[in-house]
Formats: C-alpha cells, structure tokens, sequence
C-alpha cells in the first residue's frame, strides 16, 4: 500500500503542475498556442540537460552496459509490436486521419516529459532505472520521427530518419556518458551543478505545456467519447501489462533485473507523448481527437499509474 500511496501522491503533484498552465490560457493572459515556445525549450534544452545529470550519476560498469542493451533490445521489440498490432486494434475506425491518430496514442508515451523526471523522483537511490526510461526515450524518439509521424500523417515523405537519430536525447546520453568516463564529476562538480539546474525545468515545463492546451481544449469531449476510454483503456492497462509480462516471460531466460522492469513499466504506462499533437498540427492530422485522447487518458492516468505501479511492487 505505501508504493500505492507514493506513486499516487508523485503522479498527482505533477498533475496538479498544470493546473496554472490552464489557468492563464482561461482568463486569457496567454494562448494556448503560445506553449509552442515553452516546447522548444524543454525539448532543446530541459530534456537534454536532464539526461546529461542523470546519466552523469551513474555507475559506468557491467551492469550499466547490460542495462542500456536489454532496455533497447525490449523497448524496440515491444514498440514495434504494438505498431503492427494497434492496426487490428483501431479496426473500428474508418476514418484514416482518426485511426491513424488512435494508433499513435495506443503506443506512443510521454516518457520524456514526463517519465524521465517522474522516474528521478521515485527512484532517487536507483539510477539504473533512470538509465533504462533514458534508453527507452531514446526508443521512442526514433519512432517518434519515423512510423509515429507516418501514423498522425499518413505521408511517408513525412517521415524524418535523420532528425530521428540526432535527437538531443540522444546527443545528451552519448556526452553525458563520455563525460562519465572522464570522471568530470569528481574533478569539476560544478558541470553536475550545472545540467541538474536546467534539468529541473522539465517537469513544470511539460505540465504547465498541457495545463495550457487542457486550457483551451472543450472538456465534455474527454469524457463523453466512447473512444478517449477505448484508447486509453489500450495506453494505460494493456500497454504496460503486456510490457512487464514480456520482460517478466524473457527473465525466465536472461538475467533481467528489477531496475529495467521498473524503466520499462514507466516508459510505457504513462499517458500519451503531446507529440501526437504537434505532429498533427503540422503535418495535417487530426488534432481535435489528438487533444481528446491525449489530455483524456492523462488526466486519467492519476489512477492508472499508481495502481499497475503497486501490483508490479507486489510481484516483484
């Protein structure tokens, strides 16, 4: 109960960090396209910053190393999985734009914004698995860039192989991981100082962004679509059940421990990556039902987390 109790308490207090971002959209002191500016910097400099301290943290061994490939080779594996079989899931829908959008909300999770700092705060004493969410963004990010926007766009020219693999996620866990190796932190403290500063911008930077489209985003929608719930049933439950229960099938055979169950479970259960969003925005999709199902199955992931979060603690 008292793993229950925390994640609760951790996943509200990030919530309750939007609550201001809608506020000021409400009595219109700003618009909510005007988060835009907001996303750029945590996208280039918060997040960035963020994996470069965590990653500064860590003890570079064996383990590290085993961690980092047992995350990619699961991460990348279930992720395309869940891309071929979100298209049988999503059936119903007809409408290519909606579906393609259904799909892209079905696998995609806002472990970056959301996951990496909820992670630092759960799990303060096991950067191990702050290592695996990393490598489990790092995923993402390349699947962002590549099927995601194909998903939301349905253009394949759309597709940004490049910008997928010089992702700043990336170029910050590669820098953090050489200066690691040169024992910087040791000989100059202050570059430590210095990342966990700008680092600390990422979580009231992504709630305040979605408190800001929450804002301007008719609320009657959230609730009363029958396929919010449907895809948010698919993100928050069947995603992360069916990721531990890989992980938990493949420990009987490789040695799997408890850090990269835990990085995995919160790279894949948290709500939807406001990337859907964006992509949709530019590229021409469908950003009405993006804002539904995205702003839905966060607000109802309060619920969600805590709870698959303490029946894993009590299976493991």
């Amino acid at each position: 109960m008292d793993a229950l109790i925390e994640m609760f308490k951790n996943v509200l207090v990030f919530v309750l960090l939007a609550v201001p971002g809608v506020i000021v959209v409400k009595i219109k002191m700003l618009k909510s396209e005007q988060s835009g500016v907001l996303s750029k910097v945590l996208q280039y400099i918060g997040l960035p910053f963020l994996v470069l301290s965590s990653t500064l943290n860590v003890e570079f061994n064996k383990e590290f190393l085993k961690v980092i490939g047992i995350s990619a080779a699961i991460s990348s594996g279930f992720t395309m999985m869940m891309y071929f079989l979100s298209k049988p899931l999503t059936a119903m829908e007809k409408d290519e734009r909606k579906r393609g959008m259904m799909r892209f909300c079905q696998i995609a999770t806002n472990n970056g914004f959301l996951g990496i700092p909820l992670a630092v705060a759960v799990f303060a004493d096991r950067p191990l698995v702050v290592t695996s969410l990393i490598i489990v963004n790092i995923v993402s990010l390349i699947f962002f860039n590549t099927f995601g926007i194909y998903l939301v766009s349905g253009n394949k020219s759309a597709i940004q192989a490049k910008k997928a693999l010089l992702n700043p996620v990336l170029i910050a866990f590669v820098l953090g991981i050489v200066l690691n190796l040169l024992d910087v932190k040791t000989h100059v403290e202050e570059v430590s100082t210095y990342a966990g500063y700008l680092g600390g911008l990422v979580t009231p930077l992504c709630m305040l962004i979605l408190g800001m489209k929450l804002g301007d985003a008719p609320i009657k929608p959230l609730f009363t679509t029958w396929k919010s719930y449907y895809v948010a049933a698919i993100k928050l439950v069947l995603v992360p059940v069916l990721v531990v229960a890989v992980t938990l099938l493949l420990r009987q055979f490789f040695a799997i421990g408890d850090d990269v169950v835990f990085g995995l479970f919160i790279g894949f259960a948290l709500s939807t990556a406001t990337l859907g969003i964006v992509f949709a925005d530019n590229y021409g999709g469908d950003t009405e039902n993006g804002v539904i199902f995205t702003l839905g199955n966060t607000l109802l992931s309060i619920v969600s987390v805590p709870i698959l979060y303490w029946l894993l603690v009590a299976l493991l």
